[in-house]
């Protein structure tokens, strides 16, 4: 299988009247677009479907079949797992807390600027590159006393549509992290340029 360039289309959430974009874009951009929160499996899935739904945006392409070693081959071509350089909270794009640890189903967006988040940063760990936002994301555990005191304060939430009131109360039942999303320097997701 070449890299050989799709016609990929665009329609954005951005609600009626929104006109859909079309770009050209190799197939290794198209499937690094794909793996938003998913795995191999569901990206090799829906390249066969020729079309799905990444990044707010519904999708359309010409349908291809890749094998697991294809899309492995194409796997191989994004930014390896550790990052080059320590993590720097200056460059923390988004903070998450998430309950359960590490199977969360829960999220509450937190401001990065808040003295307790800082001090979560200080011991955080790299978890993995994140073909998603494609970023590095960096996890700091939590006691039950940290979750819950930065949960207390609404100024330290970003938006909250109810997950911090629900999280308030399990706390002490699952454990917590914050999730820190870093993007690399030099390294822009692949679909940014769109052609």
């Amino acid at each position: 299988m070449t890299d050989s360039e799709w016609v990929v289309t665009l329609r954005a959430d951005e609600g009626p009247g929104r006109a859909p974009s079309a770009r050209r874009w190799p197939l290794s951009t198209l499937v690094a677009y794909l793996f938003d929160e998913r795995e191999c499996d569901e990206v090799r899935a829906l390249l066969a479907e020729g079309q799905g739904r990444a990044h707010a945006h519904e999708v359309t392409w010409r349908p291809v079949r890749l094998t697991a070693e294809q899309l492995t081959r194409i796997e191989r071509t994004f930014p390896q797992g550790l990052p080059p350089h320590p993590f720097d909270v200056e460059k923390v794009a988004s903070v998450e807390l998430k309950m359960p640890a590490m199977h969360p189903t829960l999220t509450v967006p937190l401001r990065a600027a808040q003295p307790m988040v800082r001090s979560a940063a200080a011991r955080a760990a790299h978890l993995r590159f994140d073909y998603g936002p494609w970023a590095d994301i960096y996890v700091s555990t939590l006691t039950p006393a940290e979750a819950a005191a930065l949960l207390a304060n609404p100024a330290r939430r970003v938006s909250d549509e109810g997950e911090a009131e629900l999280a308030a109360r399990v706390i002490g039942e699952d454990d917590a992290s914050l999730h820190f999303t870093v993007p690399r320097e030099g390294s822009p997701p692949p679909w940014s340029a769109g052609r």
